[in-house]
Formats: structure tokens, sequence, C-alpha cells
């Protein structure tokens, strides 16, 4: 990759300033964990997730923590988990900034995630080298945190994800028509769904990570993982004619009413409530909806499908959009809150957690091979592990492959502005002015 960027120094900045906050004892997870196991006093850990739903999952994270707790007396365990993308993201920055990382906190890897590894995340390739009982029944999912020019891993899978097509049976029926197989199929779903009152696929990205999802699953189906190449390498740019006409789709589906009206007013918790409802006849999601799926008056009547390939690119039809989400544990830490920071950390990512969360959740699919008593598994996640059967490569999005940190946040604004009225070509050429101002 060439030399780093403006943008990456000005992070790398922020992230030295922070080490030093840390060094000078500014940090209150530090303080507190040297007293830790000393004269009464418990060793603190902190953590942050996006569980902190009332969904399924998140009640079942929250619970065993609460099993830790009292399993384990002598450390205290403040969650500070976010369930909103944004806020989570937007706090996790200021805690890079102030030097208050958590011991333990949950991102996505890839490119965006190497300057975390360069500062402030722990290799913990030597802690899962030393304990393969526990690090064994892992799937091969640690590419994410894992850097040819790095030595080491810096996190360990805690869920693995992926992006498909939620359908409502009854609607399909109702309208006479088939589950789209092909891109190509989308459009025609548009007037037999308005007879009965319903849109195929109602987006929200009012979030604005919507949008990036749909055109990594765009270029994934259309390119595989050629184009990716393509554009981290600088051989394509995203305003060449390949990219654009992904751009024109989304922006065609949205003229068409494929997504509905409101894109970018809704967000992801309505969309999924519209669905719900029987507004929408699918619901474009990741497998993290799983648990909330299940749990709805419809489960019995929820199909799942793959993200619909090109038709004239077949080859790319078993692609997937999907990755894996990790535990990061900071590097600042040592002695007992080490210690006790490993051991919340294999606690939560043990075959016995993944299964507790199964149970808990009645279904859901996990980092590590888990074997589930089918009969315990909700209709939701039988459709699901059906669907994916088919896919044999999972991708992860564009962006984190890419060495400009901002290049995502960039690219699903730019997204977000086209739905509110932006050119396709315009999008494009905004987001490619990230990556030239970038070299």
């Amino acid at each position: 990759m060439k030399v780093m960027k403006k943008t990456h120094w000005t992070l790398s900045l922020l992230l030295i300033c922070s080490l030093v906050l840390s060094a000078c004892g500014s940090s209150g997870g530090s303080d507190s964990s040297s007293n830790g196991g000393k004269g009464g006093k418990k060793t603190q850990v902190r953590i942050m997730t996006r569980l902190s739903g009332s969904d399924l999952k998140s009640k079942a994270f929250n619970e065993l923590l609460d099993k830790f707790k009292k399993e384990n007396p002598d450390i205290e365990v403040v969650n500070e988990s976010v369930n909103d993308e944004t806020s989570y993201n937007n706090k996790f920055k200021t805690a890079v900034a102030t030097g208050n990382v958590p011991n333990i906190w949950m991102n996505y890897g890839g490119q965006s995630f190497k300057v975390y590894a360069e500062n402030i995340a722990m290799d913990l390739q030597p802690v899962l080298d030393e304990d393969k009982a526990w690090s064994g029944a892992f799937k091969p999912l640690f590419s994410g945190w894992q850097y040819s020019d790095i030595q080491g891993t810096f996190a360990v899978p805690m869920e693995d994800s992926s992006v498909a097509i939620y359908y409502n049976k009854d609607l399909f029926k109702k309208a006479g028509v088939e589950p789209p197989k092909t891109i190509e199929e989308m459009t025609a779903l548009v007037e037999p769904f308005k007879k009965i009152g319903a849109v195929p696929m109602l987006m929200g990205d009012k979030e604005n990570f919507r949008g990036g999802h749909l055109i990594n699953n765009l270029s994934f189906k259309r390119f595989g993982f050629q184009k990716t190449e393509d554009l981290i390498s600088r051989k394509a740019k995203w305003n060449d004619p390949d990219m654009f006409q992904l751009f024109q789709l989304m922006k065609d589906w949205q003229s068409a009413g494929v997504l509905g009206d409101n894109i970018v007013t809704l967000d992801s918790n309505g969309t999924t409530a519209q669905f719900l409802a029987g507004k929408s006849a699918m619901l474009f999601e990741g497998n993290w909806a799983i648990s909330q799926l299940s749990s709805s008056d419809m489960a019995d009547q929820i199909g799942v499908i793959p993200f619909p390939y090109f038709a004239d690119h077949p080859e790319n039809k078993d692609v997937w959009f999907g990755t894996a989400g990790g535990y990061s544990v900071s590097k600042s830490i040592s002695g007992a809150e080490k210690d006790a920071t490993i051991k919340l950390l294999k606690y939560l990512t043990n075959e016995d957690a993944f299964k507790y969360f199964a149970q808990a959740t009645k279904g859901g699919t996990y980092p590590v091979n888990v074997e589930l008593d089918s009969s315990q598994i909700d209709p939701v996640t039988k459709e699901y592990m059906e669907a994916q059967k088919s896919a044999k490569t999972f991708l992860s999005e564009i962006e984190t492959y890419d060495n400009i940190p901002s290049l995502q946040d960039k690219l699903r604004s730019e997204i977000q502005g086209m739905f509110a009225g932006a050119s396709p070509q315009q999008t494009a050429d905004n987001v490619q002015k990230v990556v030239d101002s970038n070299h």
C-alpha cells in the first residue's frame, strides 16, 4: 500500500495521545485495576459491545455477564454496551481520544482496524496458542484481525455476521409471485405488491449503513472479489463505469419503488417493524435479526433467501456478504486486570457460552462449531441455515480491505445523500475524491 495517508496519521496521533494519557494514569480502568484483588477490592473489567437492546441475544449476553459475576465475585464487570451502530462508533472514538479504551471491545476488523492493531489492541495469538481446548473450537474467522506486515491476531470471533433477505411467505402468496433469484426480478415485484398495499423490500438508511451494505452486496454479486482487489490497489475507481452502474441501479430501485419512499428518514428498527407489520414483503438484514424475527408472531411465515445474483454473472451466485465480529483487548492492561480480562474473554467465547446463546435465543449462527438440538431451533434459524448452505465465499465490506479509514463513513454518507436527491454520478465522483485526496 501507499504511504500512510493524512487521515491515517491524524488517527494515529490521536491514539498516541491517548496512550500518553493512559500512561499518566488518567484512565479509570487502569486505576481501578491497580488495586484489583487486594484488600477486598475488585478487579474492574470494562466491556463495550452492541448487545444492549431488548432482543433475546442482548438479554442472553447480560445473563452471561451476571453468571460470570456470581462465579467471580472478585471481578467487577462494567458493561458499557451501546446498541446503535453510530452511537457505538462515536462512543468508542471518544474513548480512544480520551485514553479510556475499554478492556474488551467489539469490532469487525479489516484495514480500518489496522491502526488500532498497531497501537491499542493486544496480540491475542499467545493466548490462543496456550489454550487449544478453547481456541480449537473457533471456525477460521480470524483473517479480519491478521495483517501481513504486523505479527499477531488482534481479536477473537464473538459472532459470525452475514446478510440475507428474509421474506414474508404469506405476502408472496397473496401477490402471486415467487421470491426473487436474480437482480433483474426485483423491479418486477413492485406492481404485484403495490396491489396488496406493500413494497417489495422496504429499506431504511437513516443510520446510513444500510446503503453501504447494499452496494457491497451488488458489487460482490457482479464482480466477486476482483473489483474489491482492483479498488484497493487503485486499478479501479469508484466512479468508473462498473461502479457507476451499481450506484445507478440503487437509484433506479428507489425510483421504481422497490425500496419504499422513506429511505432517508426510516431507521433500521422501523424497517423491521414495517416488515413484521406486513408492509414490506422482504427485509434486507443480517443474521443478527434472527432472534427478533423468531420471537415475532409471524416467525413461521418467514423464509430466507440469499441476496439475488445478476443473471449474466451466475459465477458469483454463491458469494455472500459476511464477516465476523470479534472482541479485542486493550494492550495497556497487565497483572490482575489482564488475567481478569482474559478470563471474561474466554467465558464469553467458549462453546458453552454459544450453546447458552443458542438455547436462550432458540437459534442463531455462531463462530464456533456447536451441535444444536434441531427440535430447539426456531423456524427462522432453520430457514437461515438452509439458505446459507449455498454460500461458498464470505466477503467483508470493500472498505474494510482499504487503508483509508474515512472511506466507509464517506461511502455511506454519500449513498445516503444519493437517496436524498444527489445523482449517482455525483455520488460516485465524491467517493472517488476521498480516494484521490489520500494519494
